[in-house]
């Protein structure tokens, strides 16, 4: 990951990640691609363009960290590929846990609200 997406994914599980709520049903893996690219593109919009051109990335990013944390259920389907499912409960769990371990997260933190418009400004000028 370049250090523009790992700032794209922290600052999506430091806010809107943690409003998130998915109806419970399965997915492909495709589709769950499509909805989060758009969820963190709409999340960084603010920051411009040039951050916002890479969202498909960080959402890419952010379903396989969710998926290998289990936040997601993986169903194998009778004739081929993999539906995945949210799980609510494990969700929330794993946001919290990235919440209080991710290293930008924390820095976010400890500057205040300006680190990202500052940040984002430093990594895409």
């Amino acid at each position: 990951m370049t250090d523009l997406v790992d700032h794209m994914l922290a600052y999506y599980i430091a806010g809107p990640a943690a409003d998130l709520s998915v109806a419970p049903r399965f997915y492909p893996y495709g589709e769950l691609q499509l909805i989060f690219d758009d969820k963190v593109a709409v999340a960084v919009r603010k920051f411009g363009p040039k951050v916002r051109k890479h969202s498909k990335e960080a959402g890419k990013t952010f379903i396989d960290l969710m998926i290998e944390k289990g936040a997601w259920s993986t169903n194998e389907g009778e004739y081929g590929g993999s539906m995945h499912q949210f799980q609510a409960d494990r969700f929330r769990e794993v946001i919290r846990e990235e919440q209080k371990a991710n290293a930008i997260i924390m820095k976010a933190k400890a500057e205040g609200p300006a680190y990202w418009d500052k940040a984002f400004g430093e990594l895409v000028a």
